[in-house]
């Protein structure tokens, strides 16, 4: 975390294997800058990366037992490292949520494996760069 919460950097834990090893981004840090004050909607502060991320290690932080970000909070693996598979799920279901909130059909065929896809053209779409649509992959 920077000074003041100011950003978070986040990095591969050291002996991850990418997907594609031999990517140009394969050692990209990932930098979130938090929301500044002229920003600042106090209906929206859980949505703010970084205040998110601060608020998620410290309620962890008395369980973990992994340096991997994500960790288990259920009982039997409480504070492991989380899954693959887990992490996936977390995904789907942070995609349908929303939907069945507001009683919509969620899309269909929602997978974990297409929200890069789905991420990467609406990164675009907002005027992201091809590269830094890349880093981000």
């Amino acid at each position: 975390f920077g000074p003041v919460d100011s950003h978070v950097v986040l990095r591969r834990r050291p002996g991850y294997v990418p997907k594609v090893p031999t990517t140009p981004f394969r050692d990209q840090v990932v930098t979130l800058q938090a929301i500044s004050s002229q920003e600042y909607d106090p209906n929206l502060t859980l949505l703010y990366p970084v205040r998110a991320l601060r608020v998620y290690l410290e309620r962890t932080q008395l369980f973990r037992h992994s340096e991997q970000l994500f960790v288990c909070y259920g009982r039997q693996q409480k504070g492991k490292a989380v899954s693959k598979q887990r992490i996936s799920h977390w995904l789907v279901d942070a995609i349908r949520t929303p939907y069945q909130a507001r009683g919509l059909p969620c899309p269909l065929g929602v997978r974990a494996y297409s929200t890069r896809g789905v991420a990467a053209s609406a990164a675009l779409a907002n005027g992201a760069s091809l590269t830094d649509i890349c880093r981000a992959a």
